[in-house]
């Protein structure tokens, strides 16, 4: 499936000037967006989907990144806290304009 206007943006936005968007794993996986510097790292999710927030908490471990954003829609940012802490990950949950955040540490 095609990915939606919205997903594009926050990808592209996350990159930000001079980073990298699709940026291949180890795994043969890919990340959504890379800083310049490589020291973010940023997951899309916007299905919603417990199982799919795994999977992209999945991906920003594999990227090796300092800093982890994990991006979802406003109405999906306590189930992606959740699924964090289940995991032990440290990371920032921004909506998808980046308006809201908050960080879940561990």
């Amino acid at each position: 499936m095609a990915e939606s206007r919205a997903h594009q943006r926050a990808k592209f936005r996350s990159a930000g000037c001079g980073g990298q968007v699709e940026v291949p794993l180890p795994s043969g996986r890919r990340l959504d967006a890379l800083s310049r510097n490589g020291v973010w790292g940023t997951e899309v999710e916007t299905s919603g989907s417990f199982s799919r927030l795994q999977l992209a908490v999945e991906r920003l471990l594999e990227s090796g990144a300092l800093q982890r954003v994990l991006r979802v829609p406003k109405r999906d940012m306590l189930l992606a806290a959740v699924v964090l802490r289940r995991m032990g990950v440290s990371a920032w949950v921004l909506n998808m304009y980046g308006s809201q955040r908050f960080f879940v540490g561990i």
